[in-house]
């Protein structure tokens, strides 16, 4: 497995790993090591969107565990523009490995030459 010292993450991961019960900060610890770990305010805003609908949907309460895990993991927020997307690729610019389970956004980050962290077959963190 390649070596990612800084990993970035985005909401599609965060909301994954918790449907699916996966332990993301431990595996990225065990498998990247003591690799800074951001995530984008864009994505922060993401997740209060998604915590405060009035129908609390499973999303909703995933988001409010996704923002209580990066809390207490200790997750760096980067402020950089209002959309995630866009801010995950120029963190993946900026030598970053993008952890996300979301298609186009992983096209977009390897297009830009950035490397992706994805969950394969529900448990397996891969590197691409």
């Amino acid at each position: 497995m390649e070596l990612c010292n800084k990993i970035a993450i985005d909401t599609n991961m965060l909301l994954y790993v918790i449907a699916h019960k996966i332990d993301l900060f431990p595996e990225l610890r065990n498998t990247f090591g003591n690799a800074e770990i951001v995530v984008p305010q864009s994505v922060v805003s993401e997740l209060d969107k998604l915590a405060g609908t009035r129908r609390k949907s499973a999303n909703a309460t995933r988001a409010e565990i996704a923002k209580k895990l990066l809390e207490l993991n200790n997750v760096k927020v980067v402020k950089l523009s209002k959309n995630a997307d866009n801010d995950l690729a120029r963190l993946a610019k900026m030598g970053y490995a993008v952890a996300t389970n979301d298609r186009e956004l992983k096209k977009l980050i390897k297009d830009c030459g950035g490397k992706v962290i994805y969950v394969r077959k529900k448990k397996v963190l891969e590197v691409s």
